[in-house]
């Protein structure tokens, strides 16, 4: 039951009934904005100037990247090397198409004037803002388009685009200018060869070597050779020295008796091959002094002709590599930019054709750009900047307070009266109606209040009961947070609802007004005193069966009287000795200066009554919550609450 409180789950009022309360809540808001977005895209699309587009289509099938620098080496030449992936290289086609020097070469040879421009710079902005490329992704087709206002314009500036390109792809990728550039590093390089190649000579003749290493291995392996003929000469010398001294010391010793034989070596004989044998190793060991000594020549001469060897090999590749570099800049010379094998035109420029999609888009996003502020205004609203109570829900969800009822807003036709505010034409603080409608007291059964305030009643005496609370007269108080909340129509239905239960007698107290005034949906009958009422010297009239009026205040005052706490303290034992047994007070709005808050606390059950979409939320919670810490017996009622969202769409408020 919602008069017995309970803990509620700790969870944000943000959900889709909230934005479905907000939204059609503001749905005149919704469709203003969204008539204001349609009506000027409309506008925009029908007096919008035509633009007209050509569009065009290129093949890339590789970007072959020369200059006057690159490798020679035909494996190093291979197409697209240089980009790593075809993306990269159409990527890079697309900043050469949309650059704004090209832009400017276009807009130079077309002219300024016939742009429509004041001068080439506007006239190449004009171009660079019309002309779009793109390519899809992994595709090597380029799409080229141009949009303008005058259709003959918009083809003639993409052909004079796409034929320029070409050239301006020649400068990027092939180095068209460095032939001049390349013929004269070529002849350099041949006079350094020249050079190198006379030093080189020039140092071969004066040590007689061609080769550095075959010249070094030969006088290495002379040297060798010659050494081994001297070791040899020199051990046959020492042979026939031994020998020669042996057969001179014999003849000495021993005469000769008879006359030695023609082939008997005698000591001159071989005297004399000693001789022989020794002036062979003069001339070896000379020999291998010039070989020794052509060595050393060779040793201190290696590192130069080393250096002039290297530098004839490294020019002789500068030569080669410039030679075929001069070659390449001789093709990119002569070639035509229109015939180049790499990249061809898939389609060339088209006949201008009637361009909607931008003017469609920009279109719809006016018409959706309307609609979506009408719902950004909308939430911003009603979740954002709105600090009241729009649904009865968002009381649980939002501040936590239990409901005890719900109660819609009903207009003044038939007798079915909106809740009025406590106050009359005369007294604002009187519950009051307009005069020129049709009214019902809220006692009658006609009235559209009774259903919900039987309700109230069947769960106030269910509270009563659970509550152990028997005791007469009982006392009931309703305030709401507002002079227009509700509150005197609610404590009339109540009062009306609870006498017709044959219980007793019932007393509606309307602490806002002076004996000496009447509420006009009274009709005429009669309201005591509260003093009388409770102490009656004779037979009060009744407005309805078992029904009475009283009211508060001071006979002195013309306007609206406060009931003080002391006084009200006073006339306690009189009203507990009294025989009525429900007293309904009609207590004013609570505010700072409220009796109200006093009076709460005195009372059996006080009920609350929050006017929809009116109250502050953060002043229902405060006031809650310092009624509830005084005494645990408080009620909430949501009144003119309004249900914006259809019936199929609403899942419960």
């Amino acid at each position: 039951m919602a008069e017995i409180r309970q803990e509620t789950q700790q969870h944000s009022g943000l959900n889709l009934s909230a934005i479905l309360f907000a939204l059609f809540k503001r749905k005149w808001t919704i469709l203003l904005c969204a008539a204001v977005g349609i009506i000027a895209a409309a506008a925009f699309y029908f007096f919008y100037p035509p633009v007209y587009e050509s569009q065009a289509k290129l093949l890339v099938r590789y970007v072959l990247e020369r200059s006057a620098v690159d490798s020679i080496d035909s494996a190093n030449a291979r197409p697209a090397d240089v980009a790593s992936s075809n993306d990269r290289v159409i990527g890079a086609e697309i900043q050469i198409l949309t650059s704004w020097d090209l832009a400017a070469q276009v807009a130079d040879a077309i002219g300024a004037k016939r742009l429509g421009t004041p001068s080439k710079e506007a006239a190449a902005g004009s171009i660079f803002s019309g002309l779009q490329a793109t390519a899809l992704k992994g595709s090597n087709i380029i799409f080229v388009s141009y949009k303008n206002r005058d259709p003959q314009i918009a083809t003639l500036v993409l052909q004079e685009l796409l034929s320029r390109y070409f050239v301006k792809h020649l400068e990027v990728h092939r180095s068209a200018g460095a032939f001049d550039f390349v013929t004269q590093q070529t002849d350099q390089v041949r006079a350094r060869l020249n050079q190198t190649a006379d030093a080189l000579k020039s140092l071969r003749d004066k040590t007689g070597i061609v080769s550095l290493k075959e010249g070094s291995d030969a006088l290495t392996a002379e040297a060798a050779k010659t050494q081994d003929q001297l070791n040899a000469a020199e051990a046959d010398l020492a042979q026939y020295k031994a020998v020669v001294k042996q057969t001179g010391e014999k003849s000495k010793s021993k005469k000769w008796k008879s006359k030695s034989s023609p082939s008997e070596k005698t000591p001159q004989s071989e005297k004399a091959q000693v001789a022989g044998i020794e002036a062979k190793v003069e001339i070896l060991k000379a020999r291998l002094r010039d070989v020794q000594q052509r060595m050393k020549q060779l040793s201190e001469m290696g590192p130069q002709m080393e250096e002039l060897e290297r530098k004839r090999e490294m020019d002789e590749a500068n030569y080669k590599y410039f030679a075929a570099s001069l070659e390449k800049a001789r093709i990119d010379e002569a070639l035509d930019p229109s015939k180049m094998p790499n990249i061809s035109a898939v389609q060339r420029p088209s006949p201008p054709m009637l361009e909607i999609k931008t003017r469609l888009k920009i279109s719809l996003g006016l018409a959706g750009g309307g609609i979506a502020l009408g719902i950004a205004l909308a939430l911003l609203r009603g979740l954002v900047l709105s600090r009241t109570v729009g649904r009865p829900l968002s009381l649980e969800t939002q501040l936590h307070i239990p409901l005890m009822l719900s109660i819609p807003y009903s207009n003044a036709r038939n007798g079915h009266l909106a809740l009025p505010p406590n106050g009359s034409q005369a007294n604002p603080r009187a519950l009051a109606t307009r005069r020129h409608h049709s009214k019902l007291a809220p006692w009658e059964a006609g009235h559209f209040i009774r259903p919900y305030c039987d309700a109230i009643r069947d769960r106030l005496g269910l509270y009563f009961e659970l509550n152990h609370l028997t005791h007469k007269p009982k006392l009931v108080g309703i305030a709401g947070f507002s002079q227009d909340a509700g509150a005197s129509t609610l404590a009339a239905g109540l009062a009306s609802s609870l006498s017709e239960t044959n219980d007793g007698k019932v007393l509606l107290v309307d602490v806002n007004l002076g004996p000496e005034e009447v509420h006009p949906f009274f009709k005429g009958k009669p309201a005591y005193p509260l003093n009388a009422a409770l102490r009656p010297k004779e037979k009060m009239a009744s407005a309805a069966d078992n029904l009475y009026l009283a009211t508060v205040g001071s006979s002195n005052t013309g306007g609206p009287a406060q009931i003080g706490l002391k006084k009200f303290f006073d006339m306690m034992p009189n009203l507990k000795a009294s025989d009525f047994d429900y007293i309904i007070f009609d207590m004013p709005p609570l505010d700072q200066t409220s009796p109200t808050w006093g009076m709460a606390a005195f009372m059996d059950k006080l009920l609350l009554i929050v006017e929809a979409e009116k109250n502050n939320r953060d002043l229902i919670k405060r006031g809650y919550g310092k009624l509830v810490a005084e005494r645990d017996n408080v009620s909430v009622v949501v009144n003119k609450t309004r249900s914006y969202i259809p019936r199929w769409l609403d899942s419960g408020s």
